[in-house]
């Protein structure tokens, strides 16, 4: 598809490149999504996936446009009954955003062969909507072993649920919320020393003392606090320490002459800053458990290569991550702090000069061409403290039911509570057995005219066998079942495996950016399954 050359990414997706940067809609871009569906739920997910920028992505559904799709698919329109619901579909998610490419087949995903199944796995990510346990566990095998992120979606009714299956998935930023800056209070470099060195807060005038950014009057105030310790090597480690480091703020502060007050917004800012500021440069639990994996010592990953080049930077840097560059805003004359922003990212740009140099080293032995350019290192580098690793489990509706059944057998609640809110697990475990009352009788609990009462019955031979399958012989599995209310079981049977636009809506939307999260290594995915419930307007998330 050839786009016009007026056509830029940076200007269409502004917003979103705010959001994750252009690396970050570079990756979207480059994007292709596999969705075995064209439900509302699914149409959703890929609304937001087209609107987004992806590449290009291919919808897998054998279903026509029946009465049904009308009222809760608002891509489908009167005229649209008895097309194929994958082409209907298709034709409008296209007209939302002519940059991307969009196909389909009217193929069963039932239907599919082992080979094309296996075809699937040139897709960034493989979306399941609503399909059968035995299609999701089909696809999850082969696409976990070759580590294609594999996300199962499902809703009835007003409960909706994400499933994440991914063998390894790297993240380069996390963005972490609120992060601590990195100032180097307790291990500051050379240029950073030199100018600590040649500020002397009782040579300044007052005008000069209170625009002092509050970084070196931190750095004043830990010289003050080793001189009373006599301890060279002293850093304030607990909370009254940074009490102390506080009140010597206070005591570097001079009068006004006219006014006559201290006040002064630097040293506000100072004080209200020490207890972050003054903490160890360490390298945080999930970043070590990086370092040292196997992974570092043997993959040819990019992440893997460059991870290991910044564990060889840690050991010849005393254990030290690569400066991260930045200042948070302070009071200060533009000068001192023009001057201390500098001198911080040129020591930045050489910490990742360095890691870059250690890159072309792991390259080198283990055979690869120079797969990480110098702007990934830099930015690599800037948020080295950001990086995590997610490793999941092989989508096993058997073994995830088992640990379902664990978490209600945990439940101790009241009475009131527990007829009064349905927990996600159970939810999840009702869904489980909603799709085996389905396989068994070819409906879903509820549709038919088939009274609730009944078939409420039913399902609850059905939670019951569930539940009887995962925990050992003889146990007594009524404590179990009666964390699983008649109202929750009944309620299921109400939903008669209905699609309410406003939950397919809500969590396709969730599940786009999920989507996206695994696209661009940026942000933390589900961990790894996720839970809606539109009768309270609650979410959980847990990993199974």
């Amino acid at each position: 598809m050839v786009t016009s050359k007026l056509f830029d990414p940076s200007n269409r997706y502004d917003r979103q490149v705010r959001l994750w940067g252009e690396e970050g809609q570079a990756s979207i871009g480059s994007t292709s999504a596999c969705v075995l569906g064209s439900d509302s739920l699914a149409t959703e997910t890929l609304k937001s996936l087209v609107l987004a920028g992806v590449q290009s992505f291919y919808i897998v559904d054998d279903a026509r446009v029946e009465q049904a799709d009308i009222g809760q698919n608002f891509f489908l329109h009167m005229d649209d009954i008895g097309r194929s619901r994958a082409e209907a579909t298709l034709e409008k998610l296209t007209e939302l955003n002519p940059s991307v490419l969009g196909s389909s087949s009217c193929q069963s995903s039932t239907a599919l062969t082992q080979e094309d199944v296996e075809k699937l796995a040139t897709f960034s990510v493989v979306v399941a909507v609503n399909q059968t346990e035995e299609v999701d566990a089909k696809f999850a095998q082969v696409l976990y072993d070759i580590s294609v992120p594999f996300v199962c979606i499902k809703s009835c009714g007003l409960i909706g649920t994400i499933r994440i299956c991914i063998k390894e998935h790297t993240i380069a930023n996390s963005h972490e919320e609120n992060p601590r800056p990195d100032l180097r209070l307790d291990a500051p470099f050379k240029k950073l020393t030199e100018m600590i060195a040649e500020t002397d807060l009782n040579d300044m005038t007052i005008e000069q003392l209170r625009h002092t950014p509050y970084i070196l009057l931190h750095f004043k105030a830990l010289e003050e606090f080793r001189k009373q310790r006599n301890d060279e090597n002293a850093f304030p480690t607990t909370t009254s320490d940074r009490k102390e480091i506080q009140n010597i703020l206070l005591s570097f502060r001079r009068s006004k002459e006219d006014s006559g007050t201290k006040d002064s917004e630097n040293f506000d800012e100072a004080r209200a800053a020490v207890m972050r500021a003054f903490q160890k440069t360490t390298i945080g639990a999930s970043v070590k458990s990086i370092l040292t994996s196997s992974q570092c010592s043997t993959s040819t990953q990019p992440f893997w290569l460059i991870c290991e080049a910044l564990r060889r930077f840690v050991d010849a840097n005393n254990g030290l991550l690569p400066l991260r560059g930045t200042l948070p805003d302070m009071t200060s004359d533009s000068s001192r702090y023009t001057r201390l922003a500098t001198m911080f990212h040129e020591k930045a740009l050489a910490d990742a000069q360095e890691v870059l140099r250690f890159t072309r080293e792991v390259e080198k032995e283990r055979g690869v061409g120079d797969v990480i350019s110098e702007e990934v290192c830099y930015r690599f580098c800037k948020n080295a403290d950001r990086i995590r690793v997610q490793n999941g489990d092989l989508l096993d509706y058997s073994r995830e039911t088992k640990e379902i059944v664990d978490k209600l057998r945990e439940i101790t609640v009241d009475e009131q509570t527990r007829a009064e809110k349905v927990d996600s697990a159970t939810w999840i475990l009702l869904m489980r057995a909603a799709g085996r009352f389905k396989k068994e009788k070819g409906r879903f609990p509820g549709t038919n005219g088939v009274p609730v009462s009944i078939d409420a019955q039913d399902l609850r031979k059905r939670v019951e066998a569930l539940i009887k399958e995962s925990v050992k012989e003889n146990e007594d599995i009524e404590p179990i079942l009666h964390n699983v209310t008649d109202s929750a079981i009944a309620e299921m049977c109400r939903f008669g495996a209905a699609e309410l636009h406003v939950i397919s809506s809500y969590v396709g939307g969730i599940a786009s950016q999920e989507i996206i999260k695994l696209a661009t290594n940026q942000y933390v995915p589900i961990d790894n399954t996720f839970v809606f419930d539109g009768h309270t307007q609650e979410s959980a998330t847990f990993k199974l």
